[in-house]
């Protein structure tokens, strides 16, 4: 047992230490803070598809009604057909244009 040398700290060792520390710290809030990085662009990107989910929605039911509100008036007016179906027309391209736009928009952002 007398060949074992007790470990003796000198005040080198005590600043290495701090030194590393600190270097695994910010390594762990570095980690930390691409997690939750990660976690905000995922949350963001979910909730824009659901928004464009929802627009995407609102456009379809909102041809749908134009659809059967052109319908009825057309067995009202049988001659308007033509125009009504030009502006049937007009709208869903409105609103073809509308999603095109908040696409782009949710891709900026």
């Amino acid at each position: 047992m007398q060949d074992i040398d007790l470990y003796s700290t000198t005040s080198a060792q005590p600043r290495d230490a701090r030194r590393a520390g600190r270097a695994i710290s910010r390594y762990q809030v570095n980690g930390q803070v691409k997690v939750a990085r990660l976690d905000t662009e995922a949350d963001v990107t979910a909730a824009k598809g659901d928004i464009y989910t929802a627009a995407t929605g609102n456009a379809m039911a909102s041809v749908v009604r134009v659809a059967q509100g052109q319908r009825a008036l057309e067995q009202l007016a049988p001659e308007a057909s033509g125009r009504l179906a030009l502006l049937a027309d007009d709208h869903a391209l409105t609103m073809a244009e509308i999603l095109g736009d908040l696409r782009r928009e949710l891709r900026r952002r």
